[in-house]
């Protein structure tokens, strides 16, 4: 479980966030949802540990989340985050940045989970193209098939359907939350598009004027 318990942060004396909490159960999928600038992607920073927290508290079951004044490389092992810039190896194929994460000590079961996130985010047929010949929603699907791969307890997405075009969303969206749920992996969507939450998210958090105005399910 993920718990964050009275977090305020902010840049310049400025507060961005101010006195937010909630929860995220094991295999749960939260969405929040806010205007440019309302905090989203801050919030989403200080989950992973990318920024120090100023006030307040971040647990992942009995781990305190700590930033960069107390982590040389931020994030933990559990926790993988896919931010809006895909942070991927531009030279090599779709295939092996996808795999690069993979045991290379069981090649069976590296190809077999290769080819399974391949197919989660529908580019089978990319899978020996090189990352800097893809459009920028095809980027976009290997970042998130890479995190998956590593097989966190908890992913953080940023955006995560920005730059993928309306067609290839709705088919996306379902297989990435499938892929979630069959894999018990808790969720955390950061998005001003409330279609990419509204089908799925268990609850969503709306993130207005530094603090969380509405918890509650899509239906309400």
């Amino acid at each position: 479980m993920l718990r964050v318990k009275n977090l305020s942060f902010g840049y310049s004396d400025t507060y961005v966030l101010q006195n937010i909490s909630f929860t995220v159960n094991n295999g749960e999928y939260k969405a929040i949802i806010g205007e440019s600038g309302s905090g989203k992607s801050t919030l989403i920073k200080l989950i992973f540990g990318e920024y120090d927290v100023e006030q307040g508290q971040i647990f992942w079951k009995d781990t305190e989340i700590l930033g960069p004044k107390y982590n040389l490389v931020v994030g933990y092992d559990f926790m993988k985050s896919v931010s809006q810039e895909f942070d991927l190896m531009p030279y090599t194929s779709v295939k092996n940045n996808i795999g690069k994460h993979l045991s290379r000590f069981y090649p069976e079961e590296k190809e077999r989970r290769t080819q399974e996130l391949l197919k989660t985010v529908e580019l089978e047929d990319f899978a020996q193209t090189k990352v800097k010949n893809l459009s920028g929603g095809q980027k976009q699907r290997v970042a998130l098939a890479r995190a998956l791969a590593k097989e966190p307890e908890i992913l953080l997405l940023d955006e995560p359907f920005s730059h993928i075009d309306n067609f290839k969303k709705q088919s996306l969206r379902r297989k990435i939350f499938n892929y979630l749920k069959a894999n018990n992996i808790a969720c955390i969507v950061a998005t001003h598009d409330r279609n990419d939450v509204l089908g799925f998210a268990d609850e969503i958090l709306v993130l207005n004027n530094k603090t969380i105005i509405a918890k509650d399910t899509p239906q309400n």
